[in-house]
C-alpha cells in the first residue's frame, strides 16, 4: 500500500477523476444545453469522460450543447490531452524542485531526455508547441471555416484545432468532417495536427533540435516513430483505396477520393474525426480498423493506443525473434529484454481490457439489433480513445455506456498507470526461487 501512494497513482487517479467529476456537473448545468429535451447525468458523465480521455465518442451532439458548454468540453479537452504528458513530469519534481536521482532516471525512461534537464523544461517545451501549434491550426482553419461560410468561424476553428492537436475528435458539426472532404485547408490542417500531436513531444523537441543543428542526428526512438507512423499512414492509405474505391468511396470521383482516403487513414488510429460515416465501411475494413485503432499513436503524445513503438517491436519481434539473451537488434541498436517484456505485457493487459469490455458490452446489449462486429468496433474504439462509431453510442443502454466510459477511462488512464513505477528502490536479490521449466508452444 505505503509504494502506491509512493509512486503517485493515486494522484495520477484523482487528477483525471477530479477533472471528469466537476466537467460532469458544470455540464449538466442548465447554462451548458440548448438541446429539445433535458440531458441526463450519465450522458453528461459520458461525456466528461470522453473529452477528459480525448476520445470523441459521444451520446449526444456536441452542438446540442450551449457556447458555454462547448468551452469546458474544449478545456476538458487540452487539460486531459497534456495531462499524462505534464503530470508525469510535474509528480516527479513534487514537493520541492530539485529532482532526485532516482527522478532523474524516471525522467530519461518516460521521454528520454538528457539527464540534466528539469521537469520545468520539459513542460515548458510542452506548452510551447501545444500553444505554436494550436494557434496555427486555427489561423488555417479559420480561412477554411470563412469560405466555407460556418457561423462563428473563430470559435469553431480554435474548438477544432484544440481538438485535432489532442487527438480528441470531438466536432461542432453534426457529420464531423464529412461536409468538408473535399477542402484541402480544412483536411490538410487537421492530418497535420493529429499527425504533430500523436508523434510525442520528444518526437517533435527532437526534430526541432535537429532542424536548428543542436543535434547531429535523431535519436532511435524518434527514427522509429518516423518510420513506423509514415508506414501506417501509407498502409493504411493503401489499404482503404483498395478495400474501398468502389464501397465506401465508389460515389466520389475518383479525383476527389484521393484526400477521404488519406484522411480516413490518418485519423484512424487515434483521433477519431470521420469524413466518411464509418457504418459504410465494409467489413474488412471495419476489421483492419480495429488494427490501427488499437495501436494508436506515439508514447508521450496526446494520442492513446498501445502505441506504435510498442505495436513496432511487437511487429519486429513476431517475423525476427529474439536472440539468446532474450534481446534484439534494430537499426544498428540494441533493445534490451526489459524493452520486449515490456511492450509485451503492455500488449497483453490492453487485450485483456478490451476483450472483457467486448464480453460486458455483448451481454447488457444482447438482442437489440446491435451486430457483433459493432460491439467489437465501440470497445477497440474506447480502448484506443478514437472516437469513431458505427452509429452504436447513442443507442446504448445506461450499462453500456458504463462499461465504454470503463474502457475509455483504462484505455486513457488506466494502461498509462500500468507503467507508472510502483516502487523505485530496488532490493538486490541472494537467494531466489528455483527456476521451473515451461513448455511453451
Amino acid at each position: 500500500m505505503k509504494s502506491y501512494f509512493s509512486s503517485g497513482k493515486l494522484l495520477f487517479f484523482t487528477y483525471f477523476i477530479a477533472n471528469i467529476f466537476f466537467g460532469s456537473l458544470l455540464l449538466k448545468l442548465p447554462i451548458s444545453w440548448i438541446g429539445s429535451e433535458p440531458l441526463r447525468y450519465i450522458d453528461s458523465l459520458f461525456t466528461s469522460v470522453s473529452a477528459v480521455c480525448v476520445t470523441g465518442l459521444a451520446t449526444v451532439g456536441t452542438n446540442e450543447f450551449s457556447r458555454f458548454g462547448q468551452v469546458i468540453i474544449l478545456i476538458m479537452i487540452q487539460a486531459g490531452g497534456l495531462g499524462i504528458i505534464t503530470f508525469s513530469t510535474i509528480y516527479l519534481a513534487l514537493p520541492g524542485s530539485r529532482v532526485s536521482l532516482k527522478n532523474s532516471k524516471i525522467i530519461k525512461e518516460y521521454f528520454i531526455m538528457d539527464s540534466n534537464i528539469t521537469p520545468k523544461d520539459i513542460v515548458r517545451a510542452i506548452i510551447t508547441v501545444t500553444i505554436v501549434a494550436e494557434i496555427l491550426g486555427t489561423f488555417f482553419l479559420c480561412i477554411a471555416f470563412v469560405g466555407e461560410g460556418v457561423k462563428n468561424p473563430l470559435f469553431s476553428s480554435l474548438f477544432h484545432s484544440v481538438s485535432a492537436f489532442c487527438n480528441a475528435g470531438f466536432s461542432l458539426f453534426p457529420d464531423s468532417m464529412e461536409s468538408f472532404k473535399q477542402n484541402w485547408i480544412v483536411n490538410g490542417t487537421v492530418s497535420s495536427l493529429i499527425i504533430i500531436g500523436g508523434l510525442g513531444f520528444m518526437v517533435i523537441s527532437d526534430i526541432i533540435q535537429k532542424i536548428k543543428g543542436k543535434r547531429k542526428r535523431l535519436r532511435f526512438h524518434s527514427k522509429l516513430m518516423l518510420i513506423a507512423s509514415a508506414s501506417l499512414i501509407l498502409l493504411g492509405a493503401l489499404v482503404y483505396g483498395s478495400l474501398e474505391w468502389n464501397g465506401a468511396f465508389g460515389s466520389l470521383e475518383s479525383k476527389d477520393k484521393i484526400l477521404p482516403i488519406l484522411f480516413q487513414s490518418i485519423t484512424t488510429r487515434t483521433a477519431g474525426f470521420n469524413s466518411i460515416p464509418q457504418s459504410d465501411l465494409s467489413s474488412a475494413s471495419k476489421f483492419f480498423t480495429l488494427l490501427l485503432m488499437i495501436i494508436g499513436g506515439g508514447s508521450g503524445s496526446t494520442a492513446g493506443g498501445i502505441k506504435v513503438s510498442t505495436a513496432f517491436i511487437l511487429f519486429i519481434i513476431l517475423f525476427k525473434g529474439v536472440d539468446d539473451s532474450g534481446e534484439m537488434r534494430l537499426f544498428n541498436r540494441r533493445l534490451t529484454s526489459d524493452n520486449l517484456t515490456r511492450a509485451a505485457l503492455f500488449f497483453v493487459k490492453a487485450v485483456f481490457i478490451v476483450f472483457l469490455s467486448i464480453f460486458l458490452l455483448t451481454y447488457y446489449e444482447s438482442g437489440k439489433g446491435f451486430s457483433q462486429l459493432d460491439i467489437i468496433f465501440e470497445c477497440f474504439s474506447a480502448l484506443g480513445t478514437v472516437g469513431l462509431s458505427t452509429g452504436l453510442t447513442s443507442s446504448l443502454s445506461i450499462t453500456g455506456k458504463l462499461v465504454i466510459i470503463g474502457t475509455m477511462f483504462a484505455g486513457r488512464v488506466g494502461l498509462f498507470a500500468l507503467i507508472m513505477p510502483m516502487n523505485l528502490s530496488s532490493k538486490d536479490r541472494f537467494i531466489d526461487y528455483p527456476k521451473g521449466e515451461v513448455l511453451i508452444g
